[in-house]
């Protein structure tokens, strides 16, 4: 099977589950009978029974009628032979009755009188007789008990056994004794046995025996021998009568043996009490403590100085109590009064502290502090209760008690006078769960003198043991009956007399309601609401619900008397109010309740199976007749229940008006708590334990592990039956009458009494709103429990179904880890959270009948039956689409290809629960790459109907306020995982390349495949899983679900295949690109995805603004460097672009662009001078953005005195100031005079002229920033002051491509200035030094520097040039060698100049 595994019910029934909690605990904490009777220590003392709440008055039956049975008439006869001695007893455990006459004994069942057997085989009368349950490994298997008999003379021990084996079928005597010693002339007068087999008898003497006995005796030890605990071991050097001289013989009457302590105590006829410490094994006998009863009086006296010493005068019987029962309080005796003293042996035992846990949760091994290791030193009579009839207002006591019976907190005494028997019933049954004891006492005359009284015990049912919490060590008392009542059967008691056996039953709580329905046949009858006034807390509630369960036709009009007090008294959830002065208000707590209507039947289970009713008017549960005392009135006791509440919530949580200061919780009403009770008691056994178990068997002398399952499949079996019951009870009287959708009206009409609130009266409206707020509050949360309820019933449905198909098998198949949590689980995390758990068993189940090659039909049937929300239809077509995948994987060619197109046709129909990822390796397996692509889709889409994800994927909610559709975008998300997952394996399936075989590394076995690659897809070839891949993303291109292309858009960009995403061609790319732009403004790699795809698509506009974007966005991403790209490739787009839709427009953004890139381009100069100065801080700021070019001018170019960059953002901003102009380039001139000032002066020449030359190439458009006249004067100045070569000047204009006509003219104007700058530094003809120069390079090249058209003119202008100069120089009147060689250069250029006129005047 291959359905999702999510638990939908988790949340909904989680408070349910955490009620079941607080149950389960209340259940187990009940007060110890320590507790109860304040018995702190073994030194305190303390009395109860004198007031009238020990014993409240209740008009309710304890018993019922005494069933009689006579003696067999072949017994009476017997009578009449008797010579020496008869005793009479009962075997409770197989349901006999025995008689002694002399030395012969009889036994019968006395339940009907018949299957007598006897034997006659002694020769003594017998003292003592005992059914003991043998010891393992002795005896033959048909031998299930031993019958012990001591007679005067001797120990006889006979074996016992049963035709067909069953303890109810015809019983033998074997003739032949299995052992015989003899009694060493001791009277052996009781004979008690242990549940080890260990058999204790007392003597006549006053010591103790035990016979032993074993399988084969030996040289030095016998078959079966007795010892004597109570003397020296070296007594038996003595004779008898010696011994008997020196002891004073005080006969023991009774033995008891405590076996959940391993304590046996013993009394005697003087009433003398000993205790024997059988060992923490039960292996051991000590004697550790006796009291006399002297001073067993002298102490009862001490505790109750009140009562008369007599009360305590003979001790008739003696009871152990069970560590089950109290963990402090061992032992009671009762005297003939009918006086009940409790004692210790051991101090009492501290309640163990929470076990310590490490971090896994495991508990911490800690020495045991456990009660049974605490073994007892001492005997102390801490407890004297007295029993009814020692009040003021009830004198009526038991009297002259001589045979008693102590179990469970339930006593029964014997008592006559003056002629007259009656059996006394004492129990605390009723009040179980109080903080003091409480008790019913009912007393009912008998026709003769009873003889003995015993009850008959229940075969111990795994039902009753509770499954603890994990780490749990202490062992809680047994529950009360309230806790089982509803499969234990009512305890059953025997009474022996003269005149026969008389039986008869104590009733549980479920059996009193019974009675009471069926008796005043009126659910409102005043009997009936004292019932639940009596039994508070839900417990009244539980036994209705009990009856109402009851599967016979015949109990009809009970279940109706039933449904009808549970709906009448239970009451109804309220709010108490709290005054934080005054304390809490009874406002609302004893509102009286409407009738309800009495609701449907529903069959349910008998309170005591298996037997009729009789007389309805008379009679009890099951026939039995009922025995009630009379009692004037009905008064119940004055004592506090624990109750379930709400946390206290302030006034205005609940929208009333309440006044300030005021505080309300909830109160649950017992309907509620009943309901919870229910559930908890019938889910008790398995609730909180493990699941399965490890169980070690030997096969071949070697031991295997096996994991079974933990609780047996007949009990799991009657829970489930109670379920079941409980469930339907639910549905047909409960679901129906919650107020889920209804409003006030659906409530009583109650009236409030608001006297409780210092006189503050509140609006009835108001308070009518808040009891429909609680009404709906435990509304809700009893539908919760039926959720649960439900629930539960298919999980332990599922789960008793695995258990019929051999858990150990299922446990061997399932994985490692699924093993371990269930190992690990408890029932209760099961069914809260293992839908996972369940899914997976059920797919083991499932898979087991496939791989068989089983139909698969007969089992969805059954699972479809017993667990239809685990295994729902969907799950039913998955089981088939399974079975077609694993029939194709066996098939090939198209009737493969059919089968997987079925199987994918099946599975897309349950798309929304499939396991995707299970089914997705099976397709893969098969190559059926692309049915996970449609399967998965198809997925998407049923997963989220409403087409929720989409929209939460689009809206720019956040995810907290749309918590639906990020739910919805959740799952589709899932589903899309599975096929990139698939696409990662083919990825690196078509990337990997096959090698060439090679010898292995090392031995063993092969390396794992290369990580990553699935074992679907390790054994593709890289072109073939490249074909899959491609036909897989062709099949989802046409695909219309917008986020399946999201999810592949966002798969394809982190595999790095942003090229291949920008060839594809889909209505959803673009909108995906914007978005994840968007949701990504820092990350410019979407951004350069979107231009791209933009620019490919040929939106060129649209690719121009977002690189427009790119650069102007501040921030670290990119660099001053990119953002120029960036502009760059916008401007080409922009010059590109054609969906603009005005001319203006595109040429405004060109425009635009220009102007940015012209800016950035003048920010990318400040920027790399600015590196070159070392100014980091300035550099990272101008990486980190563009900037306007004041900006630049004012914080950067001005600050750092960037002479060249300002000239640049003048000339770019078009300011024209020739001050400014001129400053500028002199600034630009010295700072590059001043880079190379050091080196000689043809360096220093080079350099200029290489800036001059740059700077004037680039402004030589714009003359106006490229000041010649001024550069001219500066540089020839600077020239003649640093003594530089002549003509560098000029030559670097001209290479920077100032026109030589232009230069002449501007030399000739500063020469005519006639400065005496010139003269003051000593060279006054420098001008005209350099014009000839200029002359003298024309005339060198005449063609590179003047056209053809103008060169006769200019030749002409140099000649007049020439002839001026010659004539200035020649009137010097000062003459020099400077002088004279200028003249004779001018003079040689005026010759060529000439010949240069002859040539051009020739050719023009």
């Amino acid at each position: 099977m291959a359905t999702a595994t999510k638990n939908p019910l988790k949340e909904e029934v989680q408070d349910a589950a955490n009620f079941v909690q607080t149950f389960l605990a209340a259940d187990r904490e009940q007060l110890d009978l320590s507790e109860l009777i304040s018995a702190t220590g073994i030194s305190s003392g303390s009395s109860s029974g004198t007031h009238d709440e020990d014993y409240p008055n209740l008009r309710l039956p304890q018993l019922t009628d005494i069933r009689n049975k006579p003696l067999p008439p072949e017994l009476v006869e017997q009578f009449a032979h008797m010579q020496c001695n008869c005793i009479v007893g009962i075997f409770p455990e197989i349901g006999r009755a025995w008689l002694t006459v002399d030395s012969d004994i009889f036994v019968w069942r006395y339940a009907d009188g018949e299957d007598l057997a006897y034997f006659d085989g002694l020769s003594e009368t017998i003292l003592s007789v005992a059914l003991v349950k043998p010891k393992p490994g002795i005896f033959r298997d048909h031998i299930k008990y031993l019958l012990v008999l001591t007679t005067p003379m001797e120990i006889v021990i006979l074996g016992v056994s049963f035709a067909e084996e069953d303890v109810n079928g015809e019983m033998h005597l074997l003739p032949d004794p299995l052992f015989t010693l003899t009694s060493d002339n001791v009277y052996l007068v009781h004979t008690v046995c242990t549940e080890t087999g260990r058999i204790f008898t007392g003597g006549k003497d006053g010591c103790l025996y035990e016979i032993a006995y074993q399988a084969a005796g030996g040289w030095f030890a016998r078959k079966c021998t007795k010892i004597n605990h109570s003397r020296s071991k070296l007594s038996f050097l003595l004779p008898t009568l010696v011994n008997s001289w020196l002891t004073d013989d005080d006969s023991i009457s009774q033995i008891v043996v405590d076996d959940t302590r391993h304590i046996l105590y013993t009394r005697s006829e003087k009433g003398t009490i000993t205790v024997y410490d059988l060992g923490v094994d039960g292996s051991s006998t000590t004697c550790v403590a006796q009291m006399k009863m002297d001073s067993i009086r002298l102490r009862a006296s001490a505790i109750a100085s009140t009562v008369a010493p007599s009360n305590f005068d003979q001790i008739i019987h003696i009871a152990t109590i069970s560590k089950r029962e109290s963990r402090n309080i061992h032992l009671v005796a009762v005297s003939r009064s009918g006086v009940r003293m409790y004692f210790m042996t051991t101090a009492p035992a501290p309640i163990s502290p929470p076990p310590a846990t490490n971090i896994n949760g495991t508990p911490i091994q800690t020495p045991s502090t456990n009660i049974a290791n605490r073994r007892p030193h001492t005997l102390e009579l801490v407890h004297v209760r007295l029993p009814p009839g020692y009040t003021a207002s009830n004198t009526n006591h038991p009297m002259d008690v001589h045979t008693a019976h102590h179990n469970a907190g339930t006593l029964l005494l014997a008592s006559s006078h003056a002629d007259n028997d009656s059996i006394w019933c004492i129990s605390r049954d009723s009040f179980m769960f109080e903080k003091i004891l409480t008790e019913t006492q009912i007393s009912m005359p008998i026709d003769s003198r009873p003889w003995v009284i015993v009850e008959v015990p229940e075969p111990p049912s795994p039902l009753s043991v509770a499954c603890l919490p994990f780490g749990s060590t202490e062992i809680p008392p047994d529950p009360p009956i309230q806790v089982l009542q509803h499969f234990q059967k009512p305890s059953e008691y025997v009474v022996i007399t003269a005149q026969g056996c008389h039986m008869f039953n104590k009733l549980r709580p479920v059996d009193q309601l019974r009675f009471l329905l069926e008796t005043r046949q009126d659910p409102e009858s005043e009997a009936v609401a004292n019932f639940f006034k009596l039994h508070r807390n839900g417990e009244a509630s539980v036994a209705c619900i009990i009856l109402a369960m009851s599967g016979m036709a015949a109990d009809r009009m009970l279940i109706e008397l039933a449904v009808a007090a549970f709906h009448r008294h239970s009451g109804d959830a309220f709010y108490r109010y709290l005054d934080q002065n005054q304390g809490p208000s009874t406002l609302g707590q004893n509102l009286p309740t409407p009738h309800s209507p009495y609701g449907g039947h529903q069959a349910a289970m008998s309170p005591i199976p298996g037997q009729r009713l009789q007389d309805l008017s008379v009679r009890s549960p099951g026939g039995l007749p009922v025995i009630s005392t009379p009692m004037p009135g009905v008064t119940a006791p004055n004592l506090t229940f624990q109750t379930m509440q709400s946390p206290r919530i302030s006034s205005q949580a609940t929208n009333t008006a309440v006044p300030a200061g005021v505080t309300s919780e909830l109160s649950y009403s017992d309907k509620f708590k009943g309901l919870y009770k229910m559930f908890c008691r019938i889910v008790r056994p398995i609730w909180e334990g493990r699941l399965i178990v490890d169980y070690v068997v030997t096969q071949d002398n070697r031991q295997h592990t096996l994991n079974i399952n933990r609780t047996e499949v007949e009990i799991l079996s009657h829970i489930l039956s109670d379920l079941n019951s409980f469930k339907h009870f639910m549905e047909a009287h409960c679901l129906s009458r919650l107020p889920l959708s209804g409003g006030p009206a659906m409530l009583p009409q109650q009236r409030f009494d608001s006297s409780g609130l210092h006189g503050q009266s509140l609006m009835q409206n108001a308070l009518r709103a808040q009891q429909v707020q609680a009404a709906h509050g435990e509304a809700k949360l009893i539908y919760a429990l039926y959720t649960l309820t439900e629930h539960t019933t298919q999980v332990l449905g599922l789960w008793r179904f695995m258990c019929d198909h051999e858990m150990h098998l299922i446990c061997k198949t399932i994985s490692k880890e699924t093993l371990a949590m269930l190992k690990n689980v408890t029932f209760q995390d099961f069914v809260l959270d293992g839908h996972q758990l369940c899914s997976e068993m059920i797919s083991v189940i499932v898979n087991r009948y496939i791989d068989d090659n089983s139909e698969v039909d007969s089992l969805n049937a059954q699972l479809r039956q017993i667990c239809p929300s685990l295994y729902s239809l969907d799950d039913v077509i998955c089981s088939r689409s399974s079975e077609l995948l694993n029939s194709a994987r066996q098939t090939a060619g198209s009737d493969q290809a059919t089968k997987l197109e079925e199987s994918l046709s099946l599975f897309q129909r349950v798309a929304h629960c499939v396991n995707l990822s299970l089914v997705s390796q099976q397709f893969q397996a098969v190559g059926f790459y692309t049915g996970v692509v449609e399967l998965c889709a198809t997925a998407a889409m049923k997963r989220d109907e409403r087409n929720l994800a989409l929209h939460f994927y689009k809206s720019c909610a956040e995810p907290e306020e749309n918590v639906e559709g990020r739910i919805a975008y959740e799952a589709r998300a899932e589903c899309y995982k599975v096929i990139t997952d698939m696409m990662d394996d083919l990825m690196l399936a078509s990337e990997s390349q096959p090698q060439a075989p090679s010898v292995p590394v090392q031995l063993g076995p092969p390396a794992p495949n290369k990580q990553g690659v699935t074992k679907s897809t390790q054994n593709l070839q890289a072109e073939e899983a490249q074909r899959y891949a491609e036909s897989c993303m062709h099949l989802i291109m046409r695909s219309e679900d917008e986020l399946l292309h999201v999810t592949i858009y966002d798969w394809m960009l982190r595999k790095s295949l942003a090229d291949r995403l920008l060839r594809i061609s889909s209505p959803y790319l673009e909108q995906y690109l914007k978005r994840v732009t968007s949701n990504h403004p820092d990350d410019p790699f979407y951004c350069d995805i979107l231009w791209k795809y933009y620019e490919r698509s040929g939106d060129h506009a649209a690719a121009a603004k977002i690189l427009m974007k790119l650069a102007d966005k501040s921030g670290n991403s990119h660099d001053l460097t990119r953002r120029v790209e960036y502009l760059s490739r916008a401007k080409m787009n922009g010059k590109s672009a054609t969906t603009i839709t005005t001319a203006s427009e595109g040429g405004q953004l060109l425009h635009d662009l220009e102007e940015k890139l012209e800016v950035a381009q003048l920010q990318m100069q400040i920027l790399q001078t600015l590196e070159e100065l070392g100014q980091t801080e300035a550099v990272a700021a101008l990486n980190s953005q563009l900037m306007d070019i004041t900006r630049l001018y004012s914080d950067y170019a001005e600050p750092f005195q960037l002479a060249e960059c300002k000239l640049a953002i003048v000339h770019c901003a078009g300011h024209y100031d020739p001050s400014l102009i001129d400053a500028l380039w002199q600034n630009i001139l010295d700072q590059e005079i001043a880079k190379v000032q050091d080196q000689i002066n043809e360096n220093i020449v080079t350099a200029l002229s290489m800036k001059l030359s740059q700077l004037g190439r680039k402004y030589n458009s714009a003359m106006r920033y490229f000041p010649v006249e001024f550069l001219v004067n500066y540089l020839e100045k600077v020239s003649c002051q640093n003594d530089w070569p002549e003509g560098w000047v000029f030559t670097s204009l001209l290479d920077a491509g100032v026109e030589i006509t232009h230069l002449l003219e501007l030399y000739q104007s500063v020469h005519r200035q006639k400065l005496p700058y010139w003269s003051d530094s000593g060279r006054p003809y420098h001008i005209l030094r350099v014009i000839r120069r200029i002359l003298a390079a024309f005339a060198e090249n005449p063609s590179q520097y003047v056209p053809a058209p103008q060169r006769r003119k200019f030749v002409t202008n140099a000649l007049d040039i020439i002839a001026v100069a010659l004539v200035e120089l020649q009137s010097t009147v000062q003459s020099s060698d400077h002088l004279n060689d200028t003249k004779t250069r001018f003079k040689n250029l005026q010759a060529q100049m000439e010949r240069l006129e002859t040539q051009v005047a020739r050719r023009y």
